[in-house]
């Protein structure tokens, strides 16, 4: 449950510029929620509105113990009206930092078009190997809901807090960093991503810039090498700047060589000037040497050692459907990716699979469902993908839903066009042979993880 730290009600009240009606005085709050059916004692219920307005369940979140609802407008029970609950759950997440005692913790944003979420893992798994307190980013909650709720459910130990910032449009990561302002920030990739709301890659680099701009005078900046100036507000004077990259080049601070994989997960040294480690992290795929590299820059940029980032690397734990690789019955190699995709991601995940099979004479099957939100470039950039997977050699090509119609628009092998996820799982139990390599991947919409849990179930070894 969210640890307030027991605000009392009337105090939330004068925060976020409520009405207090029908509740009693002296009431403290613990926690927040947006779920109802999640609602527990001394939780406050923030009544968003969406597709409904929250305030319809108010009476299931009382019921289950909250202790007031902040809603737009009077409800059965004790209320705190305002405007705008959602701008009010801002505000009281702002304000959560502001009034930390002894000290707030620091802010780390991590924004970027691809790797935030393993960058935010393999940060926060640094920290604590540190002995450092962290609160950190869960799922998705990166967005204008999310970000505030990991605020409010922050413990009072907390001394770092380790922020995904997602963006659709220009203004979004600005916005977020008014409500948790950072002192680092970290930037993993500019990727065509969202480009039917940014419009081109110059438009994501200056709507991911707004971090770096965001970013106080004294604040530290995290970016790979090579990236266009305003996704890093060049010019702008900072305590420090951290460039990472994949190899060795001029500009760059942080980078790797002899990278190699195993059956334990990923090693590779890691340089920071004249300095090295090794590093072994159990996670899978190549293209992770990237975020690791951003993970390890934010560490730094926290006063933390290469040694402490190396040991740190050593305990990852990726949030799932993140290139997660089961071995099913049938010695068949199960690679799974489901959890979003796009162009960038895309491309490194089917090189990285394509060499696994080749390195242990595997075939290599694909399973790959649309890229969503690519706007008027979408149909050449699938093309682009199934001309990678023709390049690259694919045996099979398994299509899922009608954006992937158009890989096969680039790919010159075996295609098999599914309508949806039960279909392919159709396709695939007929098609699949002993020893398969398979990569499943597409954006979430999609819904390839209930594919490749279909497939662990009915493939499980036994």
């Amino acid at each position: 449950m969210p640890d307030m730290r027991g605000t009392p009600l009337e105090e939330v009240a004068r925060v976020i510029g409520a009405r207090l009606v029908g509740a009693r005085v002296g009431r403290t709050v613990r926690g927040v929620c947006i779920d109802s059916r999640r609602a527990g004692p001394d939780e406050l219920f923030f009544a968003l509105r969406g597709r409904v307005d929250g305030a319809e369940y108010a009476g299931d979140a009382l019921a289950r113990g909250a202790v007031a609802v902040v809603a737009s407008r009077p409800v059965e029970g004790p209320t705190l009206v305002v405007d705008d609950p959602l701008d009010a759950l801002q505000r009281l997440a702002r304000w959560s930092i502001e009034t930390w005692e002894p000290e707030p913790p620091v802010v780390v944003g991590i924004t970027g078009s691809v790797g935030k979420t393993t960058t935010k893992d393999a940060l926060a798994a640094i920290l604590r190997t540190a002995g450092r307190h962290v609160t950190a980013t869960g799922g998705n909650y990166n967005n204008e809901i999310g970000l505030p709720l990991t605020v409010l459910s922050a413990n009072e130990s907390s001394e770092v807090m380790v922020l995904e910032m997602g963006a659709t449009h220009e203004g979004d990561i600005a916005h977020l960093c008014r409500i948790a302002p950072p002192q680092v920030g970290v930037l993993t990739a500019i990727a065509p991503v969202h480009l039917d709301t940014f419009g081109s890659i110059e438009g994501i680099a200056r709507g991911k810039g707004e971090l770096a701009r965001s970013l106080p005078d004294d604040g530290v900046m995290v970016a790979p090498v090579g990236v266009p100036p305003a996704a890093i507000a060049e010019g702008r004077n900072l305590r420090r700047r951290i460039t990472f990259g994949r190899e060795r080049q001029e500009g760059v601070d942080l980078w790797a060589s002899e990278v190699r994989e195993g059956p334990e997960g990923l090693g590779f040294r890691m340089h920071l000037g004249s300095q090295s480690v090794r590093v072994c992290s159990p996670v899978f795929g190549t293209h992770l040497v990237q975020p690791l590299l951003a993970a390890t820059g934010g560490a730094l940029a926290l006063g933390l050692s290469l040694e402490e980032c190396a040991a740190g690397l050593s305990r990852v734990k990726r949030t799932g459907l993140r290139g997660e690789v089961y071995r099913l019955r049938g010695d068949i190699v199960l690679y799974d990716d489901t959890y979003n995709a796009s162009p960038a991601a895309m491309q490194a995940v089917l090189r990285y699979a394509r060499s696994q099979a080749g390195e242990q004479g595997r075939r290599c099957v694909a399973v790959l469902g649309g890229m969503y939100e690519l706007g008027l470039w979408a149909r050449e950039y699938h093309r682009e993908i199934g001309r990678l997977a023709d390049e690259l050699g694919f045996d099979l090509l398994v299509c899922v839903g009608d954006e992937a119609r158009w890989y096969a628009e680039g790919f010159s092998g075996e295609v098999v066009p599914c309508g949806d996820v039960e279909e392919a799982y159709g396709v695939l139990e007929e098609r699949l042979e002993d020893g398969d390599y398979v990569v499943v991947k597409g954006s979430r919409g999609v819904g390839l993880d209930a594919l490749t849990r279909r497939l662990r179930e009915s493939l499980a070894v036994v």
